[in-house]
């Protein structure tokens, strides 16, 4: 089960008795949890109706019997296992014993952040547990997530100001929440987050952002480049993320190629690349100002700038620069 099909089920008042949490992005798992807690315990009762195992340290036959037990002036008792691959395997087989009978008055909630389903053990929870699924959200879901999640807050927050979010933080949603926070905070009676607020907030340059040394690179705008690179530096952006970011989006780029050698339409490399349509039409025409050599080219340049960023006593701004110069020479590109 995917993480937005167990929400609609919490929603729609389904709950399983056995739920096993898994995947790489934590900020789900934490929130799907709550979801679950939030439904049954209460702060009076959070002492008696919910109890927290480690799978470090934890015997199997302890989190059995806890959730055999009867929950006390309350109809379910929640109990929570965390990293539950670190259990023994004897503890693992002890508790899907469990899953296949379990207790009609506690939810067992079993967390991991990597599953292998190739083994007998965990094969055998597919059976008896909810598996819910917690991987990182793709570029085009990460906008959708945090709009609900300001509008339940009462604001409204604009796709370029996430945009910048997701450039300046990459797409982990713990990080994207934390900022989103402090945003809402920080507009005070403001009902929309705009892309100044994220600017002045997050320490991203009021003048420029990568996002718009992506469209000067793209449109191959040397001077316009070289102008950007020196505001985002002295404004102290990362060299670093900079390089990183670039190779995100040569990427991205010859991906597109790669799509309409295919015939894909745009809409598909839309579909498929989980390009946000705001900035779809813009990105294709970029892709078509560069050769197909030409990006393999830079890639090699942009993996030359990391390694110098990160092992010479070479200035980050020399190495910037050059990088420019070298990606926008015409031979280069070609």
């Amino acid at each position: 089960m995917k993480y937005q099909d167990f929400i609609k089920s919490i929603i729609a008042g389904k709950i399983a008795p056995v739920y096993f949490f898994y995947g790489e992005e934590s900020y789900l798992i934490v929130e799907g949890v709550d979801k679950i807690q939030s439904k049954f315990v209460t702060p009076g009762s959070v002492n008696f109706n919910r109890d927290i195992f480690y799978g470090d340290d934890s015997d199997a036959s302890q989190i059995v019997n806890t959730a055999l037990s009867i929950p006390m002036l309350a109809e379910r008792r929640v109990v929570i296992v965390r990293n539950f691959s670190r259990i023994s395997q004897g503890g693992k087989e002890r508790i899907l014993k469990y899953s296949r009978h379990p207790s009609p008055q506690s939810i067992l909630i079993l967390i991991s952040s990597t599953v292998d389903f190739r083994k007998k053990i965990y094969i055998g929870f597919k059976e008896t547990a909810q598996l819910v699924e917690c991987r990182p959200l793709y570029d085009n879901q990460v906008p959708v997530y945090l709009q609900h999640y300001t509008r339940d807050r009462g604001k409204t927050i604009r796709i370029d100001a996430i945009k910048l979010l997701q450039a300046k933080l990459g797409n982990s949603l713990r990080d994207l929440i934390n900022e989103t926070e402090k945003l809402i905070h920080f507009v005070r009676d403001k009902n929309e987050i705009s892309v100044d607020d994220v600017e002045q907030l997050v320490g991203i340059s009021r003048n420029y952002n990568i996002f718009q040394l992506w469209d000067a690179l793209g449109t191959k705008e040397l001077s316009k480049s070289l102008l950007i690179l020196r505001q985002m530096l002295e404004t102290g952006e990362s060299p670093v993320f900079i390089v990183s970011s670039l190779t995100n989006y040569f990427l991205r780029l010859w991906r597109i190629q790669e799509l309409k050698r295919k015939n894909v339409n745009d809409n598909g490399i839309g579909k498929v690349l989980h390009i946000h349509p705001y900035f779809l039409t813009s990105i294709i025409q970029q892709a078509k100002s560069y050769s197909g050599q030409g990006i393999k080219n830079i890639m090699e340049l942009l993996l030359t700038a990391d390694t110098q960023l990160k092992t010479s006593y070479q200035k980050p701004k020399i190495v910037l620069e050059l990088l420019i110069f070298r990606i926008l020479n015409k031979k280069q590109a070609a």
